[in-house]
């Protein structure tokens, strides 16, 4: 394999790409893996310039494990990303970036044809991330038919079918549809009370917490940010009566680690086997990493959205 030039944010797409979306689509069928977010017009996280996501050429997939898709064996994700550069070539795969490893993850670009095992923070999630980043260039973007015969050759037929282009909505006129920490106004009153935060009209880090949670309790991107991708999802997902889901217990907003007194930790400590004395201390934080193993979580000890999302649904 050769070295070649890395393309980076180029240009800000009108929407999804077919050959992108295609590619995403059949990593998911071949490897088990879920899509956890692709197209977005955002910056990158706690910078100010642009994500690659909104050019439409990059995505996240997560080996996350139930109550989502993925398998909960990052030795899944590992096997993919090990094709992926075996046929990054071919494939034209500019970027993977695998969250999970220590001390700081990994990465392969094109410019240096290699995985490089960072031993300093070069993006934030990691170490113990469960999604892994992959970009292409923009010469089969656009292809879905490309990505369907390769997988075809190479790892036999898959039931994916081209996935369409499709727009998102322009930004309305004197409105800003990207919410995250910094916003106020009534906007941000309106999504507080769609993910279970304080309303009071201010886009603070526990309303982050909310939104990330709302957003992996819907299979979305988890970036905190209120965009076009979690409007639209909320517009067109059933608000109809479910009992069964009104009835679980709604992630805080904020994590659950040690020190912590609530009757949320009771609840906790209920699914780990700990004494349920609303304490969040050592014992309770040895259980709840034995529970976090156990079912293919980051084993931490302490009770985030994702946690929170596999214990209670």
């Amino acid at each position: 394999m050769a070295k070649r030039p890395y393309t980076g944010y180029d240009a800000t797409a009108s929407g999804k790409r077919a050959g992108f979306e295609t590619l995403i689509d059949l990593l998911e069928a071949h490897f088990g893996l879920w899509n956890n977010g692709t197209f977005g017009v955002r910056a990158k996280r706690g910078k100010s310039s642009m994500s690659v996501h909104a050019t439409g050429r990059a995505g996240d997939l997560s080996w996350r494990g139930a109550p989502y898709r993925g398998t909960g064996n990052y030795d899944d994700a590992v096997k993919m990303m090990d094709w992926l550069e075996q046929h990054a070539d071919a494939l034209e795969i500019e970027a993977i970036f695998d969250y999970y490893p220590q001390p700081y993850g990994r990465g392969y670009k094109c410019d240096r044809d290699a995985f490089l095992v960072y031993d300093k923070r070069a993006f934030s999630g990691a170490p113990g991330g469960d999604w892994v980043h992959v970009e292409i260039s923009n010469k089969y973007a656009d292809d879905p038919q490309f990505y369907i015969d390769y997988f075809k050759e190479h790892l036999g037929d898959a039931d994916v079918k081209p996935a369409p282009a499709k727009k998102t909505p322009k930004k309305p006129a004197g409105k800003d549809p990207w919410l995250q920490v910094g916003s106020k106004g009534d906007k941000v009153k309106e999504v507080q009370g769609i993910v279970g935060a304080l309303v009071d009209g201010d886009y603070g880090p526990k309303t982050e917490q909310a939104v990330k949670a709302w957003q992996a309790e819907h299979d979305l991107h988890v970036d905190g940010i209120w965009g076009p991708g979690s409007e639209e999802h909320n517009k067109n997902c059933d608000h109809g009566e479910e009992p069964e889901v009104s009835s679980m217990p709604k992630y805080p907003g904020v994590p659950l680690k040690n020190g912590t007194r609530s009757d949320l930790v009771k609840l906790v400590q209920e699914k780990v086997g700990a004494k349920a004395d609303g304490w969040f201390g050592p014992t309770t934080a040895r259980k709840v990493r034995d529970w976090q193993k156990a079912n293919g979580l980051v084993t931490d000890g302490v009770v985030g959205p994702r946690t929170w999302g596999a214990m209670f649904g």
